[in-house]
């Protein structure tokens, strides 16, 4: 019943203050507990309020609840109202947490069906395509959002350029990538102290060192006490001395290339900043491991308990050990491979390196002059053994090391997911090899995707080549008439029909995963004059150009054996590819 004196009014206001103290509370502290107290009094007054079920979204992901978070987003989304948007932005964000890379990648392209002028929403499409597997187009994506920032939101640009860098090293970018971005990201003041960490040690291994030095130097003026700034500096200026002493040293730059060790400490650190680290996997394996190999596992032990416990290992047996000190022998099945290696104790690890220790002559397989660290064994005389560079490698007597996985860490996280645990990882990077059997394109040498297209121009809706099309392109959007304006969908590829028949597909790249492979070689990025050579060099003569002058996008049509290849060029690089059986415009 209502109070007396008391109008609908008077409702509506303290259901705004209650909201407008919810969001105040969540952005000083999301977690406490009268967020959830304030955002249900909204609701339970007004239900439909989307915004309060986002707030209350937001504070439940917060507090780790999971999947009451994702039940309210979803809510939200499914109202299909102005918080939408949003919504689908707070459910790319929880899979992203969730390591959960296809539903991010989902949500980020859901985002941008929606909205089009976030330079963030752009940067978060690359993260999420990158760690999908889809490595170029992602990193790509990440390079177009920090241009996009730069025209449409100048003063975030730092923010932008600090994002790159860490979304590139989050999906495990080369070197060659990673550098320049982060060394643009600390030029700006963005980088945050991970991410300029990082990049000193990647001055390491590529082995400039008074690089490294300086900007170590650099990061210890703010930050004097850190340990791992200051172990930077003094690896860089170890180096520096080795390159001075070269000749009246025992020790040169090619002896440490060989042993791998900078490009271990940079991974290692690499990981432990993405959080895919070896102790990160072990805690994650203790969350999923089955109950016979918890069983079959001691309990850690410290290296001071272990007679010459220093001999153990530095690379990663004794974070093993430490973890759990070795595995009952006979059980080595419990981690369901077909090889049952078992994990081997510290008191083993010794007393195996002091055999082979004593008689080298007897034990050929195991080199004097190089890293290894044995961690499991099989009971039968072979071994799982970190080797140079971290990789761990199986080894036998006799015979060659067989490679295993990259690194202790990679192959416990293959257990976490094997177990069904979630994998932080980004999907492996894709090698695309262009096709050998593909259908020749007459009268060009073109090759890639553009066979399967060119096979399909003409064909019918129940031919095979239109089936092969549409499963190389499983997102098109299809129109009955070429004439239509062209409007791709979230998959970024267009197929227009006149008469039941293929006439015209067309790609955006920037929507499309498969843009980068329509033409083998292509460069999506590049100028327009190269990108001409290439093309007029495989057999596309040009046809007819021109420019919009309100948009600056130039369109060059090419003669492609009797069809019509486009190419329209905004900036930053191709906008989109069309192949044609006519002329449609």
């Amino acid at each position: 019943m209502r109070d007396v004196g008391r109008t609908a009014s008077d409702d509506g206001d303290a259901v705004e203050r209650d909201l407008d103290l919810a969001w105040e509370l969540f952005a000083a502290q999301p977690s406490h507990p009268e967020v959830a107290v304030l955002a249900s009094r909204v609701l339970a007054a007004q239900p439909e309020r989307s915004s309060a079920s986002l707030l209350l979204g937001n504070h439940r992901e917060v507090r780790g609840e999971a999947d009451e978070a994702r039940r309210l987003f979803l809510q939200v989304a499914g109202r299909r109202d102005g918080q939408f948007t949003n919504a689908a932005r707070a459910l790319r964000h929880l899979a992203l947490a969730e390591h959960d890379h296809p539903e991010a990648l989902r949500w980020a392209r859901t985002v941008l069906a929606e909205d089009h002028g976030e330079w963030d929403d752009w940067m978060e499409l690359g993260f999420a395509l990158a760690l999908h597997g889809e490595h170029e187009d992602g990193w790509r994506h990440l390079d177009e959002a920090v241009a996009l920032c730069s025209r449409t939101a100048p003063d975030a640009l730092g923010n932008a350029l600090g994002k790159r860098a860490a979304y590139l090293l989050g999906s495990f970018a080369p070197l060659d990538r990673f550098v320049p971005s982060a060394e643009e990201a600390v030029r700006a003041g963005a980088a945050n102290p991970w991410i300029a960490l990082v990049l000193g040690w990647s001055y390491l291994v590529r082995y400039r060192f008074t690089d490294a030095e300086q900007l170590g130097l650099r990061l210890l003026r703010e930050n004097p006490t850190e340990d791992l700034l200051h172990n930077l500096v003094g690896t860089a200026r170890t180096m520096l001395r080795i390159v001075e002493n070269a000749h009246a040293q025992d020790i040169t730059l090619e002896d440490v290339r060989r042993t791998g060790v900078i490009e271990l400490g940079w991974r290692q650190l690499r990981d432990q900043v993405t959080g895919t680290d070896l102790a990160s996997a072990l805690a994650a394996l203790d969350e999923v491991a089955p109950a016979d190999l918890r069983a079959a596992l001691r309990p850690g032990v410290s290296l001071s308990e272990v007679p010459h416990g220093d001999e153990v290992g530095s690379m990663v047996a004794e974070d093993l050990v430490a973890w759990h000190d070795g595995q009952r022998p006979g059980s080595g099945a419990a981690w369901g491979l077909a090889a049952p290696f078992r994990l081997m104790s510290a008191a083993e690890i010794v007393d195996t390196s002091a055999e082979i220790g004593a008689d080298p002559a007897a034990h050929p397989d195991w080199p004097e002059n190089e890293a290894w660290e044995q961690v499991m064994t099989d009971d039968a005389g072979a071994y799982l053994v970190v080797v140079s560079f971290g990789e761990l490698v199986e080894r036998r007597p006799g015979h060659p090391d067989v490679p295993v996985a990259a690194s202790m860490a990679d192959w416990v996280w293959d257990r976490v997911a094997a177990f069904g645990g979630s994998d932080p990882r980004p999907a492996p990077r894709r090698v695309e090899e262009v096709p050998t059997d593909l259908p020749p394109v007459p009268g060009t040498s073109l090759t890639g995707a553009i066979s399967t297209v060119y096979a399909a121009l003409g064909s019918s809706e129940g031919s095979a080549p239109y089936a092969e099309l549409l499963r190389l392109f499983p997102g098109a959007t299809v129109r009955r008439s070429a004439l239509d304006p062209v409007v791709p969908g979230p998959g970024g590829v267009d197929v227009a029909l006149l008469d039941g028949l293929v006439k015209k597909v067309t790609v955006d790249v920037a929507l499309c995963r498969g843009a980068d492979r329509v033409i083998s070689g292509l460069d999506l990025v590049g100028h327009r004059e190269p990108v001409d050579a290439y093309v007029r060099a495989h057999g596309a003569p040009v046809h007819n150009s021109w420019e919009n002058r309100a948009t600056g996008e130039v369109t060059v049509n090419y003669d492609l054996a009797e069809h019509r290849l486009g190419l329209w060029w905004g900036t930053g690089g191709l906008v989109r590819i069309s192949v044609s059986a006519t002329t449609v415009p």
